[in-house]
C-alpha cells in the first residue's frame, strides 16, 4: 500500500498535473493526499474527471463496441474508463482546523496543511504527521513520532507512505520522474515507533 503526498502547488497547475500523473500511474498507489491549503488538485481531478466519460455515455459506448467494436476499442474505452475511476484516489484536506486521519495497516497517518494547529492530543494518537506548509522538505523525528513534509511542489518533489511486507512503513522523497531522492524506514514495536537510518 501506498499514499502519495503533494506538498502545495499554489496555482501552477503543470507541475501538478505531473505530480498526480505520476502517482496515479502507480499501481500500488492507493491515495494522494494534496497538502495545499487551495482547491487546485479538487479543480484538476474535477477537470480531468469531466473529461472522461460520465457513465450514461461509458454504457452507450459500451453497447456499441459490443455490437460493433473490435477487441483494441473496447480494452481503449476500459482503460479509460479506469483512469477516470483512479481519479477517486486524490484527496486533499478538510478546512482548518480540520485534520485528515488515515490507516496504514497499525499506522495512524494525520495530515494537515500547517503543523501549527495541532494539539497535544493530536500528535499523541499518531505515528506520522505529514504537512504541507514548509519551504523545503523535511522528515523529523520527535520522540516517538516522525513528522514529514514533501515540501512546496515548486521545488519540483513530492512524497510517499510505503506500508512494506514486513509491517514497517518507508518515507519516501521522490522527484517528478519519480527517481527515488531518500527514503527512512519507520518501525514500531506496540505503541512505539523507531526511526532507523
Amino acid at each position: 500500500m501506498r499514499i502519495g503526498l503533494i506538498g502545495p502547488a499554489g496555482q501552477v497547475r503543470p507541475k501538478l498535473e505531473r505530480a498526480l500523473e505520476l502517482l496515479l500511474g502507480d499501481s500500488a498507489m492507493q491515495q494522494i493526499i494534496y497538502l495545499g491549503a487551495d482547491d487546485v488538485a479538487a479543480r484538476v481531478a474535477g477537470d480531468w474527471t469531466h473529461a472522461g466519460l460520465d457513465q450514461d455515455a461509458f454504457l452507450e459506448r459500451s453497447a456499441e463496441l459490443a455490437c460493433r467494436g473490435s477487441a483494441d476499442d473496447i480494452a481503449a474505452l476500459l482503460v479509460e474508463e479506469r483512469a477516470t475511476a483512479r481519479l477517486a484516489m486524490i484527496r486533499t484536506l478538510p478546512p482548518p482546523p480540520a485534520r485528515a486521519i488515515e490507516m496504514m495497516d497499525k499506522w495512524i497517518v494525520l495530515a494537515v496543511h500547517d503543523k501549527a494547529v495541532l494539539d497535544e492530543d493530536d500528535i499523541a494518537n499518531a505515528h506520522i504527521i505529514v504537512y504541507g506548509r514548509s519551504e523545503e522538505p523535511s522528515s523529523n523525528r520527535f520522540g516517538p513520532r516522525c513528522f514529514f513534509t514533501p515540501g512546496p511542489l515548486s521545488r519540483d518533489q513530492l512524497g510517499c507512505l510505503e506500508l512494506m511486507p514486513q509491517g514497517h512503513v518507508e518515507v519516501r522523497l521522490l522527484d517528478l520522474d519519480g527517481k527515488l531522492l531518500w527514503s527512512e524506514p519507520l518501525y514500531t514495536s506496540g505503541g512505539k515507533l523507531v526511526v532507523s537510518s
